[in-house]
């Protein structure tokens, strides 16, 4: 038993690394995977942060605020938006390995040796967490220059949860992509998926636009998303700060009308949730996502065996 843990062990780390270095190998995809969010990003410095700005300072109309820590609620906000969305696009965008490697017969050749199927198709997951992390620390870091540059209002704990948040993120995403991936035959379907995907997704789980200004039946559709939860807990992370500069000089009532209309804290089928309960239900939607992951592994092995 010993020697087939080992043997397993070496064929699951040599089938991650190979995958890391075919993903690294295509440059152009490696440059568009952190491109897109970098581009969500530049949208929103140049054009789309005035238009947040106006909403919010309609309103406050009347009252006092500081418009710096205004600023930087906005730019919280967003900038949770774009990680994570993040996690969830580049997941999907970087099961390109595993599409082509079945596409071109190269997964048949991997599993006429001795390797399990089980061993395979972790790897193949390992390989795109590895991956989707290393995209989106980058563009983490880039959000984190920004702020330190225009207003920082963040604690060292809000930067930890905001890392332990992505590696959270990226573990759903990876999980989920590998298990919609395995039933997609051609880079074309992977494409239209990941194109679809990347255009929808950002508004189904709440990210771009406010989940309160959907009608009630989109609301809640969006609950059902766990992307939603990673996002509402970004959002938290991100503008808390911003947020208890903002109020300082204004009436409670302002701060939960903010946290209201921004989405930072959600209603839960007529229940009011905030980060925590967030947190709590995105971590009981890794575990049932990890749950299917490990029965398909099952059910593929029972089948090989009948």
């Amino acid at each position: 038993m010993p020697n087939i843990f080992r043997r397993e062990a070496r064929s699951f780390g040599g089938l991650v690394l190979r995958g890391f270095r075919i993903f690294l190998r295509n440059r152009a995809g490696v440059f568009f995977s952190l491109l897109a969010p970098l581009i969500v990003l530049l949208l929103y410095f140049l054009f789309l942060g005035d238009i947040q700005m106006t909403s919010v300072k309609s309103a406050l109309e009347g009252l006092p605020y500081d418009e710096k820590a205004l600023k930087g609620f906005v730019d919280g906000w967003m900038i949770a938006g774009v990680v994570s969305v993040s996690c969830i696009t580049v997941s999907f965008s970087a099961q390109s390995v595993m599409i082509e490697d079945g596409e071109r017969g190269t997964l048949s050749d991997i599993l006429v040796s001795p390797v399990r199927r089980a061993t395979v198709t972790a790897a193949y997951f390992a390989y795109n967490f590895v991956v989707t992390c290393a995209i989106v620390f980058v563009v983490l870091c880039v959000c984190f220059v920004y702020l330190a540059i225009v207003g920082w209002y963040l604690t060292v704990g809000q930067v930890f949860a905001a890392i332990g948040m992505v590696i959270m993120s990226a573990f759903s995403a990876s999980l989920i992509s590998t298990l919609i991936c395995r039933f997609i035959r051609t880079s074309s379907v992977h494409s239209a998926v990941t194109g679809i995907l990347s255009a929808a997704i950002g508004f189904l789980m709440g990210a771009y636009m406010p989940v309160s200004i959907f009608p009630t039946g989109v609301q809640y559709v969006v609950l059902f998303v766990p992307g939603t939860y990673s996002a509402g807990v970004f959002r938290n992370i991100f503008s808390q700060g911003a947020l208890e500069t903002l109020c300082q000089n204004a009436p409670a009532a302002v701060e939960t009308a903010l946290r209201e209309a921004f989405t930072m804290d959600m209603n839960f089928f007529g229940i009011t949730i905030g980060a925590k309960e967030m947190a709590w239900i995105f971590a009981v939607t890794i575990a049932i996502f990890l749950a299917a992951f490990g029965i398909m592994i099952l059910m593929r092995r029972l089948k090989r065996h009948s």
